[in-house]
């Protein structure tokens, strides 16, 4: 059976649930007779009620549900464990170094390697393309670097490509080039001709973007160019010199393969990648932020928050990842607030970072109490000195177990919060036990 408690001051503060000028929660009586019961354990027979989400009454008072936490029973973990868990997840955090601003000069670099990043696998089908000349769809989310990545990679090659832009406003006369006014004038042939020379087709290496949200029309007689390998408008043909196309879109093959002649097209597309990172943790944006403005000289406060927006379902692309750490370092973190995609939850901004600066605290406070506790653990008992330093010992224990069990932590830590308190009350009572008997020997 689940087991409930009432919420500690710190936890009604957490949720903004504290009356600060009665210094009681909010809707408890005014004299703040309730208050004894902050953190105080609750008989099974309310379950009921607080699991309904009822009011309900406690020796008198009546409570809300909302007054009250769920109980998670700490697993026993030895002392020792936990400090080495606490290592480990130092070794593998950026957490380590108390939040800065720099005012960092924003570095251009120059090659592809440097300008981006996790793009491994759009290099490789670029690659593939290139050589066996198969055309490629790049797809995935905006903000992933398709487009760059590959014009840098054709740059690398001195090759500058054909790029049109095939929008839903895409027209059959700017695909092919343009019409042919002089062929419409007075002495001219009369034909609805195209100047095919500045379309796509006189070019070997093609960009097409957003493709997918061309009109089907356009697409139909693309998907015959392009199975033919010839441009054809009545009497006007023309042998197109077309080599290798990159197709860059937002949309994948299925939403847009409607009809079987728009699935004939994207036969001709045998090649695709979804152009997204294996994962959006603090560590994945910090090496993104590290190749635009130089390694060990990124805040990590901003990639712990763009980690926490993805944890909630919102997923910051690197293009504005990028724009964000440069908007906080110029102007601080208030103003992340006006950047779009943060609007989506704002109250993010304020708790990431917040859970930032607690989870420093904790790792600065766990590293003084795993001190302390190692001293203690060590100490001798064998002289009057001995004693007074190990009673010295035990007050800067009791110092920090206060200031350890005071900390709001966010729920990554929090397990390894309660595990530590716990075993370090355990430790304190052995301690003491040690100095008792000291003393009487």
């Amino acid at each position: 059976m689940k087991k409930y408690r009432f919420k500690t001051g710190i936890e009604f503060k957490k949720d903004k649930s504290w009356n600060y000028d009665d210094e009681m929660p909010i809707g408890w009586a005014d004299d703040q007779r309730m208050n004894k019961y902050l953190g105080n354990s609750i008989d099974e027979k309310y379950n009921e009620d607080i699991e309904l989400k009822q009011t309900f009454n406690f020796e008198s008072w009546v409570f809300q549900s909302s007054d009250c936490i769920e109980v998670i029973e700490v697993e026993d973990i030895p002392l020792e464990q936990i400090i080495k868990k606490l290592e480990e997840q130092k070794q593998n955090s950026l957490i380590t170094k108390e939040k800065t601003m720099k005012n960092l000069n924003v570095s251009v670099v120059s090659s592809a390697k440097d300008k981006f990043v996790f793009m491994d696998k759009t290099v490789q089908v670029l690659e593939i393309g290139f050589n066996t000349s198969k055309n490629i769809v790049l797809y995935g989310p905006g903000g992933h670097g398709k487009s760059e990545m590959t014009l840098e990679f054709l740059k690398e090659r001195n090759i500058t490509p054909y790029v049109i832009t095939m929008g839903t406003g895409m027209s059959t006369d700017r695909l092919f080039g343009g019409l042919d006014i002089n062929q419409l004038q007075t002495g001219g042939s009369g034909k609805i001709e195209y100047l095919v020379e500045n379309s796509f087709m006189n070019h070997e290496y093609v960009i097409f973007e957003e493709m997918f949200d061309a009109p089907d029309f356009i697409l139909e007689q693309l998907k015959d160019i392009l199975s033919s390998g010839i441009f054809r408008n009545g009497t006007q043909t023309f042998a197109i010199k077309t080599k290798f196309i990159i197709c860059c879109t937002n949309r994948t093959r299925d939403e847009f393969s409607k009809n079987m002649s728009l699935k004939a097209l994207m036969e001709r597309f045998p090649l695709e990648l979804n152009v997204i990172w294996d994962n959006y943790t603090e560590i994945s944006y910090n090496k993104l932020l590290e190749s635009k403005f130089g390694v060990d000289n990124v805040d990590p406060v901003i990639p712990y928050l763009l980690q926490e927006y993805a944890k909630n379902g919102i997923t910051i692309s690197p293009r504005i990842a990028v724009t964000a750490y440069m908007v906080y370092d110029q102007c601080g973190p208030e103003a992340l607030s006006f950047i779009a995609e943060f609007t989506k939850k704002p109250s993010l901004i304020a708790e990431a970072i917040n859970k930032f600066e607690s989870t420093i605290k904790f790792r600065n406070l766990s590293a003084s109490l795993s001190n302390v506790l190692g001293e203690l653990t060590h100490a001798t008992l064998d002289s009057k000195d001995d004693e007074e330093k190990y009673k010295s010992l035990i007050k800067e224990l009791d110092k920090q177990l206060v200031d350890i069990q005071g900390l709001v932590v966010g729920d990554d830590v929090v397990h390894l919060h309660t595990s530590l308190v716990k075993g370090a009350k355990e430790a304190r009572v052995k301690f003491a036990k040690n100095l008792t008997i000291a003393s009487f020997v």
